[in-house]
């Protein structure tokens, strides 16, 4: 008995120090962020974090975007990309433009304009009018705007404030914010896309909302909606956003995309700071 006892906590303390082994230090993992941060990237690449919920940082050739991010609760010691937070030190020497869809409490935090201190070259971007800034702008619904070299168009949300298309560095790309199809007629959420889809033919990376509220009583539509984006816009690829914290509930969105054989290649975080490269259209 005794032996088998000993053997039993042997293998449990092997395990132990292959799982604590396996896992990065906060040392590598601001090594490895640093390293990503510095990495030159080609036009139309881009390295992708999963920041929770609706949140999402780009890096690509010459610009690193920051969508609708908030803090979470649960926040780090040292925070880092690597745990989906932003740490603005980690970013002092990025070239940092802030996109805010709305004002809602899981899309914009006050937080974000502290950043200021620690980076240089900031740029804030709202679907409202939040503040008065000289690094800040506004943009109304189905508006254009050219800042630095980047292309931005807006659209109007089915909830609050805006969508955004960002052209820059040879990339396409879009977050929806909060649109979706709540259900009924579809035509307020499609003649959006349908806008979108008039304004560009080569969508790269596009980011849409699956799931609202905390249970799934609008999943037919919202999903529903999705994909009816999806066929419109034929982006290289998607990634399901606005869990809430049921990242669960990306991959039965991808299940089903698989089941209706959509083209387009959808891509699920499974938690926060899940990194993705895409290269050559397609994620590595």
């Amino acid at each position: 008995m005794v032996s088998r006892l000993s053997c039993a906590v042997c293998i449990l303390v092997i395990f132990s120090l292959l799982i604590a082994t396996s896992i990065p230090s906060q040392s590598e993992q601001k090594e490895e962020i640093k390293d990503l941060l510095e990495k030159k990237l080609a036009e139309k690449e881009a390295i992708i974090w999963y920041l929770g919920h609706s949140g999402w940082a780009i890096k690509t050739k010459n610009h690193l975007l920051i969508f609708d991010y908030v803090e979470s609760e649960s926040k780090p010691a040292e925070p880092t990309l690597a745990t989906g937070n932003i740490n603005p030190l980690e970013l002092k020497d990025q070239q940092v433009f802030v996109f805010a869809s709305h004002s809602a409490a899981d899309h914009y935090s006050e937080d974000i304009f502290a950043w200021e201190k620690s980076i240089k070259n900031i740029f804030y971007i709202f679907g409202w009018q939040a503040e008065k800034k000289p690094n800040y702008v506004c943009m109304k619904a189905r508006q254009r705007k050219k800042i630095d070299d980047m292309e931005i168009l807006t659209i109007t949300s089915t909830d609050a404030g805006v969508g955004f298309l960002i052209k820059v560095d040879g990339l396409v790309i879009f977050h929806a914010g909060d649109h979706v199809h709540w259900g009924g007629a579809m035509d307020p959420f499609a003649k959006e896309i349908d806008y979108l889809a008039k304004s560009d033919k080569d969508f790269d990376i596009v980011f849409l909302t699956i799931i609202i509220g905390r249970d799934l009583s609008r999943w037919e539509s919202i999903t529903k909606g999705a994909f009816y984006a999806i066929e419109k816009l034929l982006p290289k690829v998607m990634f399901p956003m606005h869990a809430g914290g049921k990242e669960h509930l990306y991959k039965k969105f991808a299940q089903e995309a698989e089941r209706k054989k959509i083209k387009t290649k959808v891509h699920c975080a499974e938690n926060k700071g899940d990194r993705f490269f895409y290269q050559n259209s397609r994620i590595k």
